[in-house]
């Protein structure tokens, strides 16, 4: 697997209104080029080195394993438990990269007492996690595999696209001919980057939050006006999964 190397920070221009880059600089951040290294590092999630196209490829919560490195008949409150994760697909077979989410903890359920451990990715199959134990008493181990790094790659894939999961329906009212009142219902959505990414014909409203920058778009009504809306509500939820990703947040 080839060496991680951070993107640079890309400078923002300035004093433009019509220009449609949203990159944001170190110096916007308030930060040096070494700490954005840093959090672009820590950002980084590794995951498979090749198209994934086999539910069974995926990594197995029931064939993955942990083992604590070590173990002692006793330990003192202050020491450190290690722990080792081996990933398994449903085949069996080791997993070769790294990817997963998994979450590790000491948990004492008589004292209603845990403490979580960070788990760090050696990108081969296996993870480690150094856990403290803080008291006196008994204390097991649990490690969940959250999401499959397979999982995790679909989740960026679709957190980083333009497809709009959630629509809402924006309410208009106004006076019409002889001082009947008028209602329309239409589309609205939240408007991402300088083209937008939700678009129909004869679009469209547009309401700015003057804080946030946020743009908000509905469609233009027929017979009122932009400023005729009076509110907004969740219309339905679109899952932009396929059928084989779909099987793969079951499996």
């Amino acid at each position: 697997m080839s060496h991680f190397s951070p993107p640079r920070p890309k400078p923002v221009p300035r004093n433009n209104a019509s220009s449609n880059s949203y990159a944001v600089s170190a110096l916007d951040m308030g930060i040096s080029d070494e700490e954005w290294e840093r959090l672009q590092k820590a950002l980084d999630w590794p995951g498979p080195d090749q198209e994934f196209t086999q539910l069974n490829l995926s990594t197995s919560p029931v064939h993955s394993t942990f083992s604590i490195v070590g173990l002692k008949k006793s330990y003192k409150v202050g020491d450190n438990i290690s722990v080792i994760i081996t990933a398994r697909d449903h085949n069996k077979n080791l997993k070769t990269y790294g990817g997963d989410f998994f979450k590790a903890k000491l948990f004492n359920s008589k004292l209603k007492a845990s403490v979580y451990g960070e788990v760090v990715d050696h990108r081969n199959g296996t993870y480690s996690v150094v856990l403290l134990l803080p008291w006196e008493g008994q204390a097991q181990v649990f490690v969940r595999l959250e999401h499959s790094s397979e999982v995790v790659q679909i989740l960026k894939k679709y957190r980083e696209s333009l497809f709009p999961r959630s629509h809402y329906n924006g309410y208009f009212e106004g006076s019409g001919p002889n001082n009947a009142r008028i209602y329309e219902v239409v589309e609205c959505n939240i408007k991402w980057g300088g083209n937008g990414s939700w678009k129909k014909g004869n679009c469209c409203c547009e309401y700015k939050d003057v804080k946030t920058g946020t743009v908000w778009q509905c469609e233009t009504p027929k017979k009122l006006t932009c400023d005729n809306l009076v509110h907004h509500s969740r219309g339905n939820v679109e899952s932009p999964l396929n059928a084989f990703e779909n099987n793969l947040f079951t499996k």
